[in-house]
């Protein structure tokens, strides 16, 4: 046998100076391999004498099952892992198939699950960044690049980059959650929020403070989850009388903060002012009707996987922006504004 009949796809990918995924889609799905890196790949696949497998062979005629990769960055997050289902039963009922990964907020999970799903051949990726950090640059946007495979981001933005996205206006978030604090008549406030650099961070607080405008404002910054809110929570108030409001920037700063409330033996709500920009699954069940900001998941979801079919059925429209607008949400139970009549 020649030399020439035992190329491998690997040998392509080297001297091609490509991955292994650009070299199969060149055979499998041409038409999302850029010409100028098919007409490439397909010369030094002719050289070497390269001929693809029959499963990497395009089946003329055949429908082929148009796939999205969903990676979420932490399930146990109630918001992430909501989202997560609606994108996947709106994109079951437009035909898609849908397959999902968490990234448990790691970049090296995150990058394993890309390049899982490049390996999988998915249609196109839709990802919410483990980071909303403004200087995040994830390094697996390059390998999609060369697969050609579209990117939709979800609620967390990269910078410099013309990806289209589906985001929650987190400038309004603050707006209004700082609006209702300022009507209920606080001495001050104190908001936890996310890390400084966040974007959404960023957003929420500067809203907060535009809203409660010569309301003191005293703003702790931990991270989206829960145990650093708490510290952040448990620290402040050790440090004094409590804020007469508090504002957590998500659920899981919120859980936080109602477990150093509990533990310091305040009751939220009646000894404090307690809002979360999120809603608090289940809350209610236990006694807290927390006033809140609901972020409409079914429509988030629905536009994102709007996006990922423009990005399959043109291409050359580039990327869009959607910003969904988050509506307040004040359970009934709630005592009325200080006062108010």
């Amino acid at each position: 046998m020649s030399t020439r009949s035992r190329a491998r796809l690997e040998d392509v990918a080297s001297a091609a100076g490509v991955s292994r995924i650009t070299v199969s889609r060149a055979f499998s799905a041409p038409e999302r391999v850029h010409p100028d890196t098919l007409e490439h790949v397909l010369r030094l696949a002719d050289q070497l004498g390269y001929r693809p497998s029959r499963h990497h062979k395009k089946h003329g005629g055949a429908s082929q099952r148009v796939t999205l990769g969903v990676v979420n960055p932490n399930m146990s997050n109630p918001f992430f892992s909501g989202l997560t289902r609606a994108i996947t039963m709106i994109g079951q009922q437009h035909g898609f198939e849908v397959v999902m990964f968490d990234s448990y907020e790691s970049e090296a999970q995150e990058m394993t699950a890309i390049e899982r799903m490049i390996q999988m051949g998915v249609s196109a990726v839709i990802v919410s960044v483990i980071s909303s950090n403004s200087n995040y640059q994830p390094k697996w946007r390059q390998a999609l690049a060369e697969a050609n495979i579209p990117l939709i981001l979800v609620d967390r933005e990269i910078d410099t980059a013309p990806y289209a996205g589906v985001y929650i206006d987190n400038l309004d978030c603050g707006y209004k959650a700082g609006a209702w604090m300022a009507r209920q008549q606080p001495e001050s406030v104190l908001a936890i929020s996310g890390l400084p650099g966040s974007r959404v961070s960023i957003g929420r607080t500067s809203g907060i403070r535009e809203a409660l405008g010569e309301i003191p404002l005293d703003v702790r910054y931990a991270d989206f989850n829960m145990e650093l809110a708490y510290h952040r929570m448990r620290a402040r108030l050790g440090e004094g009388p409590p804020p007469s409001g508090v504002i957590g920037l998500n659920n899981q700063i919120t859980l936080g903060i109602i477990r150093a409330c509990v533990e310091a033996g305040l009751r939220p709500l009646q000894d404090i002012l307690l809002f979360s920009i999120d809603e608090v699954q289940h809350a209610d069940i236990f006694g807290l009707p927390i006033p809140c900001l609901r972020h409409d998941i079914d429509e988030i979801a629905y536009r994102t996987v709007a996006l990922a079919r423009q990005a399959l059925e043109m291409p050359q429209a580039g990327g869009s922006r959607v910003v969904v607008r988050s509506t307040l949400k004040v359970p009934e139970t709630h005592a009325p504004a200080r006062g108010a009549e």
